[in-house]
């Protein structure tokens, strides 16, 4: 018996758990002295991944340890580096059995800000390279794991389109971008890199925007800090630190759609599409109203005739968003998000929770079968587009 509930289940946020040593097996010799150490060198960290890579080897040899890692792969226990398949894709297609969904996008997680730590242009380069290169290795175990290969926009539109050309040699369906320029480059939306978007649309590739891929993982200025108190620990990996770190989680995103409409690259890219990943969906229908609020206001003030729709309809055609588990997904696909919103477990982290279908359920007794079937599979399959 599977996890899903139903037959057609499409997840659009998985993750892979790289252990310490990953990265090498796919980086080249000459950055591989080069590299950060993954998740900083952290020793609790790394004796927890020894853990889990001892319980890995243990449910290889012996069959009574799989069988009860079988039962039990949705619970706590089994979440991060613990989760089955986290880091070993033989095991993830046995997870992807139990789960039974239909098909999976599959993000990096630590490898990932190992690679950006990097101190030089030329090792964060190799580093992506290694990153989109083991992602490939990972995915390539089971047809239903869309790998995110990530492309770096920050270094200018050659080196992006170098890294779009591999990655669609390399099969990848899924891209994953920064959000938000870093000081001094070029805006994603300056006409350079057009030709970049114009690659994307002519080979129907889904673009993706992440938690954690924004060069701002804190979203909250620490001087809201200064407060009198202490500044909350921030743990490792993209969560935010507190309650009101996550309330600026969707911010650099909601920048990042706005200035795809309002420069135009919506209009001159129509069959572009992007997935907004972990980072919430209870914004996504004031935000709309803010968008089209905006415009009004703006329409004779600056040169806005790129933006032939109304902003909030270039929303609906282009933009698909997951929520988290305990958002209310069944006011969201009542009131106006029926053909944004997508299921997504955060397989095997622990913000996913260990019974996402149930929290998600909990909140879609009024939702017609017509919108759950969205929410499920059909708005997941448009993002895909061909590759599905």
């Amino acid at each position: 018996m599977t996890y899903a509930h139903r037959k057609d289940i499409y997840d659009a946020d998985t993750h892979m758990m790289e252990h310490p040593n990953w990265i090498y097996d796919f980086a080249s010799e000459d950055i591989k002295e080069h590299l950060e150490p993954i998740v900083e060198g952290d020793k609790e960290v790394f004796e927890r991944i020894d853990k889990a890579i001892a319980n890995f080897e243990n449910r290889q040899s012996s069959s009574t340890a799989m069988e009860q890692a079988k039962k039990e792969f949705m619970t706590w226990n089994h979440k991060g580096w613990e989760g089955l398949g986290a880091f070993n894709a033989e095991e993830r297609k046995l997870a992807n059995d139990l789960l039974g969904f239909k098909a999976h996008i599959v993000f990096p997680t630590s490898a990932f800000d190992q690679v950006l730590a990097a101190k030089e242009q030329k090792i964060i380069l190799g580093g992506v390279e290694a990153l989109n290169k083991g992602m490939a290795t990972f995915c390539s175990i089971d047809k239903r794991m869309h790998g995110a290969a990530y492309i770096p926009f920050a270094y200018g539109e050659d080196i992006a389109m170098k890294f779009l050309q591999q990655a669609i040699k390399d099969g990848f369906s899924v891209i994953m971008i920064d959000t938000i320029a870093p000081k001094g480059a070029k805006a994603s939306t300056h006409p350079d890199f057009d030709k970049v978007w114009r690659e994307i649309e002519a080979n129907d590739i889904a673009i993706t925007l992440h938690v954690g891929a924004d060069n701002s993982w804190d979203p909250v200025p620490l001087s809201f800090y200064n407060n009198g108190g202490t500044v909350p620990p921030h743990k490792e990996g993209d969560a935010p630190r507190d309650a009101l770190a996550y309330m600026g989680i969707s911010y650099c995103a909601e920048l990042f759609l706005a200035s795809m409409i309002f420069d135009g690259v919506f209009n001159r890219f129509p069959n572009l599409r992007v997935g907004v990943v972990e980072l919430g969906a209870s914004w996504i229908i004031s935000w709309m109203k803010h968008l089209d609020q905006s415009f009004r206001a703006f329409r004779r003030l600056q040169d806005l005739s790129q933006v032939e729709l109304l902003p909030s309809e270039y929303v609906q055609k282009h933009i698909k968003v997951t929520a988290f588990p305990g958002e209310d997904i069944g006011w969201l696909l009542n009131n106006g998000a029926a053909d944004l919103m997508m299921f997504a477990s955060d397989y095997p982290h622990h913000e996913g929770t260990d019974d996402p279908i149930k929290r998600f359920e909990q909140t879609m007794s009024e939702v017609s079968e017509e919108n759950k079937t969205k929410f499920y599979s059909e708005n997941f399959i448009k993002l895909l587009g061909s590759h599905i």
